[in-house]
C-alpha cells in the first residue's frame, strides 16, 4: 500500500513476491510459503538457525579435539 491505495504487485521469474514492509520476499520453495532475502537466500526458521548453530559448534569443538590430540593431549580427560 503508497499513500493509502493499495498496489499491485509484480513477481519476480521465480514467482516470489517483494514486501517493502518486511524487506523480504515472499515465495514457494518446496510446496512451502516461505520468506528469502534481497539476495535470495531462505530465511531459516528460529530452529533451523539453532540446528545450524550447534552443527558449526560441534565441528568446531571435534577441530579442537584434533589438534589437542595431535599435540598429545587427550581432550576426553
Amino acid at each position: 500500500m503508497v499513500d493509502g491505495q493499495y498496489q499491485e504487485l509484480q513477481p519476480t521469474p521465480q514467482g516470489w513476491l517483494w514486501s517493502q514492509q518486511l524487506g523480504l520476499y515472499l515465495g514457494l520453495h518446496e510446496r512451502q510459503l516461505w520468506f528469502f532475502t534481497a539476495e535470495g537466500e531462505r530465511v531459516l526458521l528460529p530452529e533451523e538457525s539453532m540446528e545450524r548453530a550447534l552443527q558449526q559448534e560441534r565441528q568446531r569443538t571435534e577441530r579442537l579435539a584434533e589438534k589437542l590430540r595431535a599435540l598429545g593431549i587427550n581432550p576426553d580427560e
